[in-house]
């Protein structure tokens, strides 16, 4: 199976707005179409996207998906950032997919790439606002038994 792990991009800071409501910023999308724009360069093939519920997720795999073709997407409350990482890591068991991107939030992306690589989920890997991770297991995903392929920042893709 291949992960793609994707942190949403940059994100208006209002105190004002709901943290579930607050919308990417105009850096953000520029971030998230780059990211698009980079999956489709590299002929990504992608099955399915599971995106968190939260509007700046969301945002960001609209944006995403306007750049590669598409594919079916569902929101899991278990993407959120509170969310425990084994609670992801069954429903992607269960999924039956070869490629999946992700598109979620810190600090549960870290841990959950984390747990995945070493079985911990305190040793973290930094995911900055639109950071694309791609780890790769033999069969379904398990802890302390997938690959670290690479890791791109937004910046890397902006620059591209």
């Amino acid at each position: 199976m291949i992960l793609y792990f994707l942190r949403h991009g940059d994100a208006i800071r209002d105190t004002r707005v709901h943290d579930s409501d607050r919308p990417l910023s105009d850096f953000g999308l520029q971030q998230a179409t780059a990211v698009g724009q980079f999956l489709r360069a590299g002929n990504t093939s992608i099955d399915y996207v599971l995106c968190s519920p939260l509007l700046r997720a969301r945002q960001t795999a609209a944006a995403v998906l306007r750049g590669i073709e598409a594919v079916p997407l569902s929101t899991t409350e278990h993407l959120t950032s509170s969310s425990d990482p084994r609670h992801i890591v069954r429903e992607l068991s269960e999924l039956n997919k070869e490629t999946v991107l992700l598109i979620g939030h810190e600090p549960h992306l870290s841990a959950t790439i984390s747990a995945l690589l070493s079985g911990d989920e305190r040793s973290r890997v930094m995911m900055k606002p639109c950071s694309l991770a791609c780890l790769s297991t033999v069969g379904p995903p398990e802890y302390n038994r997938a690959f670290l392929q690479w890791l791109v920042h937004a910046e890397q893709m902006l620059n591209m």
